[in-house]
């Protein structure tokens, strides 16, 4: 890391634990840079009540937001304050998802380069079970005014910070630090932008190489972060793995609308494309002929996207009327038993759009 890091530790308190529903009630940063600390917070309205269990544990009323700005009226300020710093939180990911939902409902984008404490003293206090704040407390004997408050659970990772400056060497840090992050390193010849437009969900990607031919297909609950991972050094499990990440030229992805649909999109394109890094698709020949449960064709809905299938065969997926009418009058082809292998066990545990009377 830099001899002069510039860090933001930060917190947040919110009405709940789902970043989609719930919204923040306050945020806590301390900056710490070459000029030294600097410390800032505010209350933010959330735009809905908070419920009595998280105001009995944090001390935020309703009283006490009903005067607070909006996060829309605080994001620039947030933004500057974060900008270019390491952000660091406990459980990383519930303070990250929370800032990149509210971003996103302002349509901007968020992704810091994030390290998380709880992980970090995992690494560096293996010996130890726990690595919740209030075990970190007791260990360290950090001190604190007001727990579940934002600024001051954001001092209380300052104050670690410190603690683990003075108890291990730098590089040992740094060494820590470096493989929690997993830090990308972008090869020159792909867009620099490209990790800005990688869409955050469920979707398959295929890297291509010099010649333009098919190198490697995947699928990924977040998208972004899994195509990010062949590029993180860090990562690398194998001499495979590092020359597929220098190997890459182009790089293309669908989002897909959940699982589902990752799944069968990446078994198509592997069975298309063949790509010399995969594992060849293993046979799925069950020992009779299946038979399809159902009249005609179904579609499985996954977000905006209607994956359709008939006599297990993947037409293809479909956002729109137009599209998936296309889909159904282009037909299918024989059973693919890939497909029947992914479904079988899936079909019944999700809602079924009939599409259609059977066709011959």
């Amino acid at each position: 890391m830099d001899t002069s890091p510039r860090l933001a530790f930060v917190d947040l308190e919110t009405t709940g634990t789902t970043a989609q529903q719930d919204r923040i009630t306050e945020i806590g940063i301390v900056q710490v840079d070459e000029r030294g600390m600097r410390e800032w917070s505010s209350l933010v309205n959330p735009g809905r009540p908070i419920p009595p269990a998280i105001q009995a544990l944090t001390g935020i009323s309703d009283a006490m937001v009903a005067d607070a700005p909006a996060f829309a009226a605080l994001a620039d300020e947030i933004a500057a304050r974060l900008e270019g710093r390491l952000f660091i939180a406990h459980n990383a990911r519930f303070d990250q998802s929370f800032l990149r939902e509210e971003f996103r409902r302002l349509e901007r984008p968020f992704r810091p380069e994030v390290l998380c404490t709880v992980r970090l003293s995992r690494k560096l206090y293996p010996q130890h079970r726990y690595h919740n704040l209030d075990a970190l407390i007791a260990r360290h004997g950090l001190r604190f005014q007001a727990r579940h408050r934002a600024l001051d659970d954001a001092r209380l990772l300052w104050h670690f910070w410190q603690v683990v400056q003075n108890e291990f060497p730098a590089w040992h840090i740094d060494d820590m630090v470096e493989s929690l992050l997993g830090r990308v390193r972008w090869p020159e010849h792909l867009d620099p932008g490209l990790p800005d437009t990688l869409p955050d969900g469920h979707g398959v990607y295929v890297f291509y190489g010099p010649q333009d031919q098919a190198l490697y297909v995947g699928r990924a609950d977040r998208l972004r972060d899994k195509v990010l991972s062949h590029f993180q050094p860090a990562r690398w499990k194998s001499a495979k793995a590092r020359r597929l990440a220098e190997q890459v030229r182009r790089i293309e992805w669908m989002e897909t609308g959940g699982t589902i649909g990752a799944l069968l999109h990446e078994n198509r394109l592997l069975r298309v494309l063949a790509p010399t890094h995969n594992r060849r698709p293993r046979s799925a020949i069950p020992p009779a002929d299946p038979g399809w449960p159902y009249p005609g064709p179904v579609g499985i809905r996954e977000a905006r996207m209607i994956h359709v299938v008939e006599r297990w065969q993947f037409l293809g997926s479909a956002t729109s009327d137009e599209a998936l009418h296309e889909l159904l009058e282009a037909g299918h082809s024989e059973c693919d038993y890939e497909v029947h292998r992914i479904l079988r066990d899936r079909l019944n545990m999700v809602p079924l759009l009939k599409l259609g009377p059977p066709r011959h």
